[in-house]
């Protein structure tokens, strides 16, 4: 978390305590605790593999590499996340509205200030349909993002106790502040999110190509006695097609992202 320069040191001024939200930095620590040791493992693992694979190149288990990988991956992205935070907030994390302005603390005695005049925007995404027990677990079912004067960024996530009504009380003391979805840069980037849909979508053709380009074919041989031996030519071995598969998801996702987030930002500003 990043805090505006011109923050005061402590909260005397701001009047009485309005409410309090600890933070469970428990949670986070708990989250990174086993997040971290399974994205590892499976990084490891995946890796391990990829490199050991067998000399002809089919191993028998370069499909199920993209899950290892993959897994690794979003073990270790959770894991470092959760512990980077817990690192910022500190033990003890909290929030205090009060009636003059809001207080970001933790046990350790750093304790940041804001009166409600330095508060400039509130950004809330917009959460369509509910949240599952991950995103609660992660703190990501809610999230708010305070900009404060000087160009600071105060974030509130689920992991604070009655996140939704901290979030609601900054924007009842603060009307003039626009208060914003975190989705207004897709009306300014329509047309970069439109090419980069158009050049996902080639990037999927261009690999479908290249595997049917690369087929399992069987080639005949016959020796000087006249027999003939069939042995089959493998296009491209597992490895390869594992590497392929996740370029083609990834293409694929990047495209439906993009053109999804193009609609999206010119049905905002048809409103």
């Amino acid at each position: 978390m990043t805090h505006s320069t011109d923050a005061t040191a402590a909260s005397e001024g701001l009047g009485a305590l309005v409410s309090r939200h600890p933070v469970s930095t428990a949670t986070r620590w708990v989250n990174a605790a086993w997040a971290l040791p399974i994205g590892v493992l499976a990084s490891w693992l995946g890796l391990w593999a990829l490199l050991h694979d067998g000399d002809d190149g089919s191993s028998g288990g370069g499909r199920g590499l993209g899950v290892i990988l993959g897994l690794g991956v979003c073990g270790l992205g959770i894991g470092l996340t959760q512990a980077v935070r817990a690192l910022r907030g500190g033990a003890g994390e909290y929030f205090e509205v009060r009636e003059n302005g809001l207080v970001h603390g933790n046990a350790r005695g750093r304790r940041v200030s804001w009166a409600w005049s330095q508060v400039v925007s509130v950004t809330i995404p917009t959460r369509r349909g509910a949240a599952g027990a991950l995103a609660q677990r992660f703190g990501n079912d809610y999230r708010c993002v305070i900009a404060t004067a000087g160009g600071g960024r105060v974030r509130v996530d689920g992991l604070a106790a009655d996140a939704p009504a901290l979030g609601n009380a900054v924007i009842d003391h603060c009307p003039t502040a626009p208060l914003r979805t975190g989705e207004e840069w897709t009306r300014k980037a329509g047309g970069w999110l439109l090419l980069g849909s158009v050049l996902c979508v080639g990037g999927v053709i261009a690999i479908v190509r290249y595997i049917s380009d690369h087929p399992e074919t069987e080639k005949v041989s016959v020796d000087a006695d006249g027999h003939t031996s069939y042995e089959t030519v493998q296009g491209l071995d597992d490895t390869t097609l594992m590497l392929l598969g996740l370029g083609l998801a990834a293409c694929g996702i990047a495209a439906i992202v993009c053109f999804a987030l193009f609609v999206s930002g010119r049905v905002r500003r048809r409103r």
